[in-house]
């Protein structure tokens, strides 16, 4: 059995936990349906308990240690198998929030995959813990049984998530990381998250979501004039200006020039770490962006590249170290976050040659602050905003939405224009 310490990105969502009940609400939620006369649930839930007896990682899960210490099992003693169901669509579709409940981390692996037999459909709907799997995991899943399905070998992989915990725990005696320690709590230190939430002491709510779409119609003229650079070099250079955008709407509404929120880096900058391997790798940075209305665009554009990069190098001193370092009472270590998914991360079954999307599940209630999301898409970019209802209203996360994608093509125009010539009225 291949037991291990947590990272401190993982102590970090446990500490949300239910300590009583081992609950941890930190988990994704996602389905695609494929006609049954293309697929039989049979068939579905054959190739999902294939994927599960193949790849040891997907039976991860917690144990509790004769010391009380909680860690990170592989072991497939805990057996993991496919949920099946069958109902009308109708049903189905009253019933899906229920599919997102909590994950029992003592009690059940960290990822469930459940087969719905409708009238005319099979559905497959995966949930995934976080503590565990990043954002790369739903793709993996959905790959991995797509391969199955379409006589693929699929193969197990090595224990990369134990070493990448071993190795992150270890750096914290080293002097990078007190380097890194250095940097971040002088850039950082007495700034709150910036944000434009409602004061309130029960921050639990239905969630709210908005959406705006920056059709490439629109944006022409970008991808003409990037046509000198590689897709790679497009995904990069519009996560940049992304950033920057929001961080404009992010000021604009919460009335600061001094905005402070945070982004995530996966950490797959490892060769090893391709689309076919489980593990969770995220990475909280903090980002501090000054929007004065008198910088140039360029000027906030460079000066988002080198936050970006310049806090990518001090990924070996965790979010959670700085927050206990810097002293941040829990109610103030909540933080706003924006981030930039690629195509490379786009969810889709191909199953007999036909690609399904995946439709994301969420909770019905949530205590979620400010998360923006801005998805390349092959029709453009969407600016999806949630939060809880118990801290925003529609009308601020609408706003957001529109406000970041707006600026989103403003600063891609004349760089030389000052950022009170390009403002957005509300």
């Amino acid at each position: 059995m291949n037991v291990y310490p947590l990272n401190a990105t993982q102590e970090d969502m446990l500490r949300e936990s239910n300590m009583e009940t081992m609950e941890n609400g930190f988990q994704v939620t996602a389905y695609f349906e494929v006609p049954s006369n293309r697929l039989s649930a049979d068939e579905m839930a054959a190739a999902c308990q294939k994927f599960f007896d193949t790849n040891h990682y997907a039976h991860v899960h917690l144990v509790r240690q004769e010391d009380g210490q909680l860690m990170i099992s592989e072991s497939t003693d805990m057996p993991n198998n496919v949920w099946r169901y069958q109902m009308k669509h109708s049903e189905w579709e009253a019933r899906q929030s229920e599919f997102a409940r909590p994950f029992k981390l003592l009690e059940e692996p960290g990822v469930r995959l459940n087969v719905i037999q409708t009238e005319h459909h099979t559905i497959l709907c995966i949930s995934y813990c976080h503590i565990f799997f990043d954002g790369f995991s739903m793709k993996l899943v959905c790959s991995d049984i797509s391969n199955i399905i379409n006589g693929i070998p699929i193969e197990d992989q090595d224990d990369i998530a134990a070493v990448w915990n071993r190795e992150e725990i270890a750096s914290y005696e080293s002097d990078t990381y007190q380097r890194a320690k250095q940097t971040v709590c002088e850039k950082f230190k007495g700034h709150k998250y910036t944000d434009i939430c409602r004061q309130t002491d029960n921050p639990w709510g239905q969630t709210l979501y908005a959406c705006y779409l920056l059709d490439y119609d629109r944006m022409k003229h970008i991808r003409l004039n990037a046509g000198a650079l590689t897709e790679e070099q497009q995904h990069t250079m519009m996560t940049t200006i992304c950033v920057a955008a929001y961080a404009m709407a992010l000021g604009q509404m919460a009335g600061t020039t001094d905005v402070v929120f945070m982004t995530t880096n996966h950490g797959r900058m490892d060769k090893r770490l391709r689309g076919n391997v489980l593990g969770c790798f995220l990475k909280s940075l903090s980002l501090r962006i000054n929007v004065n209305s008198e910088l140039t665009v360029a000027e906030l554009i460079s000066q988002t590249r080198t936050a970006l990069f310049g806090t990518m190098r001090t990924l070996i001193y965790p979010w959670l170290h700085q927050m206990k370092d810097l002293q941040v009472p829990p109610e103030d270590q909540v933080g706003t976050e924006m981030n930039v998914s690629g195509a490379g991360i786009y969810e889709y079954a191909d199953i007999h040659g036909i690609d399904y999307p995946v439709f994301h599940i969420e909770m019905p209630e949530s205590e979620e602050h400010l998360f923006l999301v801005v998805q390349i898409r092959e029709e453009g970019l969407t600016f999806n905003v949630e939060g809880s209802e118990a801290l925003y209203t529609q009308e601020q996360l609408d706003t957001m939405a529109r406000l970041s994608a707006e600026y989103t093509l403003r600063l891609i125009g004349d760089q030389r224009k000052k950022l009170k010539d390009i403002r957005i009225k509300e």
